[in-house]
Order: structure tokens, then C-alpha cells, then sequence
């Protein structure tokens, strides 16, 4: 058996990030950074992989549960980013995992098949999925298909220290009636704004959920990033769910879009956090194996 691999985006926190119907959801920003893993199968012995990447192993380890077969080999993952940021690092290691190895065993893995392994160990992003999603992140279903992005930048910041997923997502958030309406309302916005390749109603719906989100996972830089980006008009302003990010959006076909990142990074680089600079996923996000 050749070696195989699989690839899978990160992403740069949430356009939108809330709860219906009592259900909490996301819809991840990807961004077009990813990892790749690299499967080595072997005939026999251990399954090896890197000793920081337990969540990988014991999802193989499902793997090889669920299709009743011995999975044996080496796994590499190039490309990974650092975890408890926002950049669902967790879930693109395994996805990339994921495709790897069913790669290898001929295995045939649609998104929801990778959705359900992955549910089963932690809270997930709805990344596997090509297009951009909206999915229920503690079930691990899509719900919604928006497609894909317009061509935007993020410029954002690590606040620093790392936020737990698995541990943050047991302390259930209470939405209220009112707040579930307006994430409703939202949705269906974000929905309209794919559909027309609306960036600034993008930038305005990721701003008021980030906004919103305060109160739950409050972002120390969040009022300055808000008043920078009205400051250099930019798109607006996304944050992670369960992660350190926060950054600006800016419609990457402005001719501005050079000189906004650059006047972001001259306010935002004199900090000792480390500073990003990304371009959203759109089409690319295809890119799987």
C-alpha cells in the first residue's frame, strides 16, 4: 500500500455563532491554511502518531471500529497551528486524518461519515463539509448550505492562553428567546448575503455576532478591532467561539485592501500577542485530497 493523504482548511473563528431551536450552531470562517496529513500504512504492529495528537489517535481509532478493519501505520501532520485559538485545529487534524487513511483502505467517506466520527470525541466545525455550513456543532450535523465566500481578508490578533473546547462547550450558554430570534434573523441574512456576494452585510452580521458573544467569551480587543475597522472601513469584525482570535474582515478585491491590512498591522503589531493575516477560503476550500 502507497502512502496516501488528506488535506483540510483551518478557519479564523465564526461569521455567526449562537442557537435555534435550542440547538447552539456555528458558521466557522475558513481560511485558506491548511494541513495535510500523510498516512504510511504498514502490514502490521502499532498505529503511530504524533504523542501531542491523542484527539487523531482515537479517532482512527473509530475508524477502524466502525469498518471492522485494523488500521496499521504512521501518521504525519505538516501544517497543523496551534490549538485553543479558534482555528479549529483539532478538527483539521482529524479531517486531514480522516481523508488519509480512508484514502488508504479505499473507504468511502462522505462529510457526514467524518462529522460523525468526530462528534463522537469533541464539539467540531462543520469543515469537512466543501461548501461553507451552518452546523450544529455538539451534533455534528449541517443544517444549512451557504457556499462559498466572496474574496476577503482577515487581519486579526491572538489575545493569548488557549480556551479549552471540549471543557467550554460543557457549560451550556443560555440564549434567550429574544437572542434565538435574532440569530434566526441573522441566518437568514447571511444566507441572502452568500447568495448576492454581499461582503459588507457579511462584515455587518459577523460584527453584531461577535458583539452579541461578549457576554458569553468576552474579547478584550473586541471594542478597539470595532472601532478600528469603522476607522479604515473595513467589513467587520469576527471572533472565535471557543479561542483567543479576533480580527478584522476587508473585501480582498478593494483596492484599499492593501493599505487597510497594512494601517491594522501598524496599530496591532506593537502588542506582544502574535498578529495573523489570512485570505478566506472561497472555491479553494474545495481542495480535499
Amino acid at each position: 500500500m502507497k502512502a496516501t493523504t488528506g488535506i483540510a482548511c483551518h478557519t479564523f473563528g465564526e461569521l455567526l455563532q449562537g442557537q435555534l431551536e435550542g440547538s447552539p450552531f456555528l458558521v466557522s470562517l475558513p481560511v485558506a491554511s491548511y494541513v495535510r496529513a500523510t498516512f504510511y500504512p504498514g502490514s502490521g504492529g502499532e498505529l503511530v502518531t504524533s504523542p501531542q495528537k491523542i484527539k487523531v489517535r482515537r479517532m482512527i481509532r473509530r475508524m477502524a471500529e466502525k469498518y471492522e478493519i485494523p488500521i496499521h501505520g504512521t501518521l504525519l501532520l505538516e501544517q497543523s497551528l496551534p490549538e485553543g485559538k479558534g482555528f479549529a485545529t483539532s478538527t483539521a487534524d482529524m479531517v486531514a486524518a480522516c481523508r488519509a487513511v480512508a484514502r488508504a483502505y479505499h473507504l468511502p467517506l462522505l462529510p457526514e461519515h467524518i462529522s460523525s466520527l468526530l462528534v463522537s470525541i469533541e464539539p467540531t466545525d462543520g469543515i469537512m463539509y466543501e461548501e461553507i455550513v451552518a452546523y450544529r456543532h455538539h451534533k455534528g450535523e449541517m443544517f444549512a448550505s451557504l457556499g462559498s465566500l466572496p474574496p476577503l481578508t482577515i487581519v486579526g490578533i491572538d489575545k493569548g492562553g488557549k480556551v479549552d473546547t471540549v471543557s467550554f462547550n460543557k457549560n451550556r450558554i443560555a440564549y434567550s428567546y429574544k437572542e434565538e430570534r435574532e440569530y434566526a434573523f441573522l441566518l437568514q441574512k447571511l444566507q441572502e448575503a452568500f447568495r448576492m456576494g454581499d461582503s459588507e452585510l457579511i462584515g455587518h452580521i459577523s460584527t453584531r455576532s461577535a458583539e452579541m458573544h461578549q457576554k458569553h467569551l468576552g474579547h478584550p480587543y473586541f471594542s478597539e478591532l470595532a472601532a478600528l475597522c469603522r476607522e479604515i472601513k473595513g467589513l467587520g469584525v469576527v471572533i472565535a467561539h471557543s479561542g483567543t482570535l479576533a480580527g478584522i474582515l476587508l473585501d480582498a478585491q478593494s483596492p484599499a485592501c492593501k493599505q487597510q491590512t497594512a494601517d491594522i498591522m501598524q496599530k496591532i503589531t506593537d502588542r506582544t500577542q502574535s498578529t495573523y493575516v489570512f485570505q478566506c477560503a472561497g472555491n479553494e476550500k474545495k481542495v480535499t485530497v
